[in-house]
């Protein structure tokens, strides 16, 4: 997957295993040493990419305590975490936890909002969120319909709304809809909110995350 990512133009990028993936069957501090041996492999090869740790968080009421002992992780160790909403369901605790995780100092990045079927339901839900600091990080394979005919119209409706802020891969395979090769994904938004904004989008905020710098978004383009 570096290999790949690298040959189509990213130069940076965030490994995000699934915080239940590794609490049940590894450890943190084995995937700090996969990072650290990858890079290694990586600059053997003369490959100019570097990855970097981060942690894909499920949602739950543990995650606040979780973050402050270590055992989750926030991206690149800065104050911005990538949080994974139940894709189906609203749980009552979703509101508390996320404003829990801000009074810790964290922000949260919504990963992949256009499949989360509350969200869905009601766009005003991420309206609130993105008014209240939070940040949304869409995959770039749902705009081409890789994730079906509804994710790929909401998203379009996120985009046009000005509610999208970092447009990832996602990946999980070298080949196939769940690569790292973003370009296909990227000009398909391009053509729905122009080059500047969508460039921003992989380039300026994501750099701003990885450096723990602060990211200023507009509010969302419609009140619903």
């Amino acid at each position: 997957m570096a290999r790949v990512a690298s040959s189509n133009g990213t130069r940076k990028m965030l490994c995000t295993p699934h915080r239940k993936d590794v609490t049940e069957g590894s450890s943190i501090e084995h995937i700090r040493q996969l990072v650290f041996d990858i890079n290694k492999s990586l600059r053997r090869q003369h490959l100019d990419i570097e990855l970097f740790l981060g942690m894909e968080n499920h949602l739950d009421p543990q995650l606040p305590t979780e973050i402050t002992a270590g055992r989750a992780l926030t991206i690149n160790g800065s104050r911005y975490a990538l949080v994974e909403m139940p894709f189906f369901g609203y749980p009552s605790y979703l509101k508390e936890v996320l404003s829990s995780l801000q009074e810790n100092g964290i922000i949260p990045v919504l990963a992949h909002p256009e499949r989360i079927e509350a969200i869905q339901r009601d766009i005003t839900l991420l309206v609130d969120l993105i008014e209240r600091g939070m940040l949304t990080q869409i995959t770039a394979g749902s705009v081409l319909g890789y994730f079906g005919d509804t994710a790929s119209k909401f998203t379009r409706v996120l985009l046009e709304q000005r509610m999208v802020h970092v447009i990832a891969s996602d990946c999980h395979t070298p080949e196939g809809p769940r690569s790292p090769t973003l370009l296909p994904g990227i000009n398909a938004i391009i053509n729905i909110i122009g080059e500047i904004e969508t460039k921003a989008m992989v380039t300026e905020i994501p750099k701003a995350i990885m450096e723990d710098k602060d990211v200023l978004v507009s509010p969302p383009r419609t009140k619903y």
